[in-house]
């Protein structure tokens, strides 16, 4: 079963719905070939059993999945260089033992316990935030907010620079950047497209780690930099790294908490049952993170022939593997297309699963809890502001999925 599938990924109406063609695919061909600019060929794949198997293979599939991996490097400009420089330095795009040396630096200012300490600061800031919209609200007579701009964004992005210790004055910066990095599709015609606004980040971040070396903090940069720990790291995974964190610290919980409000409101009864339960938040969030995680697909490389599901895939392949798939495939869980915010024994995929499971796990899971039970008790009468099919999801790299705004009326 080889056959190329008409799927154009990153086509405006398969972003705003990929269930529909995911569906189709997992029910026909589970395992399909899609094009990709500049790069070819990649197998889909989008069944749960097959997804949950290779991404726990890190032994015959290389997460080292960016287009200077994939064939002869093409000519680039030194700006479009330094781009795939700085993306092919991430912590996720390695295989041990770099990721193990380069997660091991990190991973303890991410521990549930650690974590758990912020509880009391997210919690008081998820309060501010919607203090500022009730004051606005109340100057202008207009009860409307846009959940993105005025909520789901500044929070994780507030909590992440505290912990990293990038000036609160750089967050709109950092706002611009990541918009940049989540239109990067790996190609190379991306990379130069990008080269400008990513080449700036790069400089700052150049600066900012300079001086974390000069006069370091109690922040987790300035742990990064010192003699002994961060001496390990080379500039560009300083700095690769440090765009990493940033990233995963507030992109996907941005997008976490918007996709969430609005599958709740989708879902008016579930809506209800968690406003009028909300000890059940937890159990919430992760059915919200199955029903539409902000991670919407991994790469992989064959670094070996391999059979996943009966298909042979080929040492040097391409693959992609749909965790958004996964998720609602109804062989493991039932009634997948519904949110069912009490499900229990939810074994979703949107955290990933093997070695490369996400790193920031239980920051993103205690944020959105706290948006999430913070939203509902503040604002009991949440509404779209807009037509459902007025909502523009913003333009995927393949990777996150999110929406660019989502107006509501309180």
């Amino acid at each position: 079963m080889k056959s190329t599938t008409p799927v154009n990924l990153f086509d405006p109406g398969f972003n705003a719905d990929p269930h529909s063609t995911y569906n189709r695919l997992r029910e026909q061909t589970p395992a399909c070939r899609v094009a990709l600019p500049d790069v070819g060929e990649a197998w889909l794949f989008t069944r749960y059993e097959d997804v949950q198997a290779i991404l726990r293979d890190d032994e015959r599939f290389s997460a080292r999945g960016m287009v200077s991996q994939t064939g002869t490097p093409p000519a680039l400009s030194p700006g479009a260089k330094a781009v795939m420089s700085l993306f092919d330095s991430f912590m996720s795009s390695h295989d041990p033992p770099d990721h193990t040396r380069l997660r091991s630096l990190v991973q303890s200012a991410f521990t549930p316990g650690r974590i758990g300490g912020l509880r009391p600061y997210v919690a008081e800031l998820a309060d501010g935030l919607l203090d500022a919209v009730e004051e606005r609200a109340g100057r202008s007579g207009r009860r409307e907010l846009d959940l993105i701009a005025d909520f789901a964004f500044p929070l994780p992005v507030t909590v992440i620079m505290r912990l990293l210790g990038i000036p609160e004055a750089d967050r709109e910066n950092l706002r611009v950047w990541s918009q940049a990095l989540v239109r990067f599709d790996r190609s190379p015609a991306s990379a130069e497209a990008l080269a400008g606004e990513l080449g700036e980040f790069i400089g700052y971040m150049e600066r900012l780690l300079d001086g974390k070396r000069r006069a370091p903090g109690e922040d987790l940069l300035s742990a990064l930099v010192v003699p002994g720990n961060g001496s390990q790291l080379s500039t560009v995974e300083l700095s690769s790294m440090t765009f990493g964190l940033i990233l995963a610290g507030h992109e996907t919980t941005t997008h976490l908490i918007g996709n969430s409000i609005l599958a709740l409101l989708d879902h008016p009864d579930q809506f209800r049952r968690l406003r009028s339960n909300p000890e059940r938040v937890r159990l919430a969030v992760e059915e919200l993170l199955r029903y539409d995680g902000p991670i919407e697909l991994r790469r992989r490389i064959a670094v070996a022939d391999v059979d996943v599901g009966g298909v042979l895939v080929r040492r040097g392949d391409l693959v992609l593997v749909s965790l958004a798939a996964a998720n609602r495939d109804p062989a493991m869980f039932g009634t997948p297309m519904e949110v069912d915010v009490a499900r229990a024994d939810n074994q979703h995929l949107a955290f990933g699963r093997g070695i490369h499971t996400c790193l920031g796990a239980a920051l993103a899971r205690l944020e959105a809890q706290i948006a999430i039970s913070t939203v509902l008790r503040r604002l009991p009468n949440l509404r779209l502001a807009v037509p459902r099919e007025k909502l523009v999801w913003r333009p995927s790299g393949l990777h996150l999925r999110g929406l660019a705004a989502l107006p509501l009326r309180f």
